[in-house]
């Protein structure tokens, strides 16, 4: 049975009223971030010299979208005068995310600190294909107060605007290269925000039409109201936070940040757990236990097809790579050995070396890891010589100079895990493998996808198009502006209470499909899949049974 959370649980459950965190947009109040004119300049600048310096995807941005964020940062500072801080955080938040870059953003609020998240009691997920969705409630919490907004209701409008609209309107907002990426951000986070890097709802309360599945054809919708609540979900006790990684890590903080959102408001009492520490555990009957719950969860399956092993990797921010490498070879031999699901949907990435390392765990081959480039400019080559920098960029100095000479646009693609690492360890599974990913399996969980098909491990199943296509080994802004103070080089200021992001270093593939470019694209699956509204709703039922019937005729 499920212990009940504790009273301190619910109360971080239930959160505050987001006007007591976020002043009113429907009456004057103080805003949490107050820029001076002067200071919203220096953002300007600040961003024009990261993206003519360091930003490594640059030349690719402006080929594929069309947009030169140069000329929109000229344009904004024009229009400074006629705005005040909060308005020009949004427009500067829109120059940014045009990017479509999901490690390049801009934050509010103080580095480090627990971000809060603008949160409603329930989460939406959609079946069927793209072109025609069907949106359900899959998850509520006992703060809803109509007993009729259950999970499987079918939702039909925001705010009076259809539904599928007002999801792509956010979209519209958002980062992500296709289409379906930037609709699978806006699900992620359309009712679990994180405020440090999304602007806060316009609305102060939501009202959703929605169906019950029995609700006859000619009966009108239903309606519910929701207040938005502030939530502090705070990171994992196993999350990264060494000096040592912060430069070589690609993850999605947006998307880490509502994870632990969702297991704050949906499984309280894993996340309770995981911020005592309680370890180890197991997710619930039938799973294996696991002293690192908050990334992994495993069990065997039983299908149609037979019985085989299931493996989660729900992040790979974890802050010892090599525990968590031994806890998932631990959790592979105990698993069935004909056959592996490893469900990637939703990772938003972590730490390099935590994915990297895993492969070796599935082959006897050597594993060559992904490897990492910086964009050619006068700035990144200073900044990869001083001496200061060395741990972190001083392999990439000398082919910068040369990629300079020669008028190339970025270094030599390097490993950014020790190779060494990547090989050696014992293999620990040796049934076929079947891994599934999504539109929001980003970063470190595009490099794992890639890596599965490249050294040749297993296949993919995609639903959507592909992976998020996030390509990229992400900088905060503490670690650019110390390799800029480190080279005596001049970065204009940076406000308080203002941070950000940065892709520094591209990523490519290995192995069989060696050079090959992540950002934008993503991996595509070599089968594609089409969630159903049993998948959603009843523990993917269906994805299963489509995955194991690949295994069994593997």
């Amino acid at each position: 049975m499920t212990p009940s959370p504790s009273p301190a649980a619910l109360r971080a459950r239930a959160g505050s009223r987001l006007d007591d965190v976020v002043p009113s947009r429907a009456e004057p109040g103080p805003e949490p971030v107050t820029l001076t004119a002067t200071q919203q300049h220096d953002l300007v600048d600040l961003w024009t010299t990261l993206l003519t310096d360091v930003y490594v995807h640059y030349g690719q941005k402006r080929t594929l979208y069309g947009y030169d964020p140069l000329r929109a940062l000229a344009a904004l500072r024009r229009e400074i005068p006629l705005l005040d801080g909060a308005g020009f955080l949004r427009a500067l938040t829109r120059v940014v995310n045009r990017l479509r870059d999901q490690h390049t953003q801009l934050f509010v609020g103080v580095p480090g600190a627990d971000p809060y998240v603008a949160a409603l009691p329930f989460l939406v997920e959609s079946s069927g294909p793209y072109t025609s969705p069907t949106f359900l409630v899959t998850k509520t919490t006992d703060e809803v107060p109509d007993p009729a907004f259950a999970p499987g209701v079918r939702l039909t409008t925001w705010n009076a605007v259809p539904f599928t609209r007002a999801v792509d309107l956010f979209a519209d907002t958002l980062t992500g290269g296709r289409p379906d990426a930037r609709r699978a951000r806006a699900l992620e986070t359309l009712t679990q925000r994180p405020l440090a890097f999304l602007p806060p709802p316009d609305e102060l309360w939501v009202d959703v039409g929605f169906r019950r599945p029995e609700d006859p054809a000619g009966d009108p919708d239903r309606t519910a109201r929701f207040e938005w609540r502030a939530i502090r979900p705070g990171a994992a006790a196993t999350a990264d936070d060494r000096v040592a990684t912060r430069t070589r890590r690609g993850i999605d903080v947006v998307g880490e940040t509502a994870r632990r959102a969702r297991k704050l408001l949906f499984a309280t009492d894993l996340w309770e757990g995981d911020r005592r520490g309680v370890q180890p555990r197991a997710k619930g009957s039938g799973w294996l236990r696991t002293s690192i719950a908050d990334a992994l969860a495993a069990r065997p399956v039983t299908t149609s097809h037979g019985t085989f092993g299931y493996l989660r990797i729900w992040t790979f921010d974890v802050r010892h790579p090599g525990r968590f490498v031994d806890e998932v070879a631990r959790l592979l031999r105990r698993l069935p050995q004909n056959g592996l699901v490893v469900d990637l949907r939703s990772n938003p990435g972590g730490v390099v070396d935590a994915a990297e390392r895993l492969f070796q765990l599935f082959t006897d081959e050597r594993v060559e890891p992904a490897r990492f480039a910086c964009r050619a400019t006068p700035a990144m080559a200073d900044l990869a010589e001083a001496d200061g920098n060395g741990a972190d960029l001083a392999d990439w100095a000398g082919s910068l100079r040369a990629a300079l000479d020669l008028g190339e646009e970025f270094s030599q693609h390097l490993p950014l895990a020790d190779p060494d690492l990547c090989n050696g360890a014992a293999r620990a599974y040796r049934g076929p493998v079947v891994a599934v990913v999504d539109a929001n399996t980003y970063s470190c969980g595009d490099l794992f996808a890639a890596g599965l098909v490249d050294h040749g491990i297993g296949r993919v199943v995609a639903v959507g198009a592909a992976t998020g296509g996030g390509g990229a080994n992400v900088w905060s802004g503490d670690d650019v502006q110390y390799a800029y103070h480190a080279a005596h080089r001049a970065l204009p200021p940076l406000p308080p209470g203002i941070g950000f992001a940065l892709a520094v270093r591209r990523m490519v593939r290995s192995g069989t499909s060696a050079g090959l470019a992540i950002e934008d694209v993503g991996v595509a699956g070599e089968e594609r899949y089409d969630m159903t509204e049993r998948d959603v709703v009843d523990g993917n039922l269906d994805l299963l049974e489509h995955c194991t019937a690949l295994l069994a005729s593997a």
